[in-house]
């Protein structure tokens, strides 16, 4: 068999196992703690999250995660986010939804 058979037979392998490694590290939670106006969220999954409740104008977030967080107007993160909020900040803005990370 010559090299250059074998490279094209394990190149597909090959990115196979680097994508199999590098899935289930995108489906985890988040690091750190998001607080959303009273409740404090420890290592927050991935995803999308109701904030629930009675409707309010205004919202509190803090995001001390290591990912960032996108707001929604609508519930279940419904349409384009109207906010980000990057690792280490917070606001106080209007939303119905948060997604935590990057929507996939």
């Amino acid at each position: 068999m010559n090299f250059r058979r074998i490279t094209t037979l394990l190149g597909p392998v090959a990115a196979a196992v680097l994508l199999s490694l590098a899935v289930p590290a995108s489906a985890q939670a988040a690091e750190g703690s998001l607080t959303i106006d009273a409740t404090t969220y420890q290592d927050p999954a991935d995803g999308c999250l109701n904030v629930g409740g009675p409707p309010a104008p205004r919202h509190f977030i803090a995001n001390d995660t290591d990912t960032l967080v996108l707001l929604y107007a609508d519930a279940d993160c419904e349409g384009r986010p109207v906010h980000v909020v990057p690792p280490g900040d917070g606001d106080f803005t209007p939303f119905e939804s948060v997604r935590i990370g990057l929507p996939s």
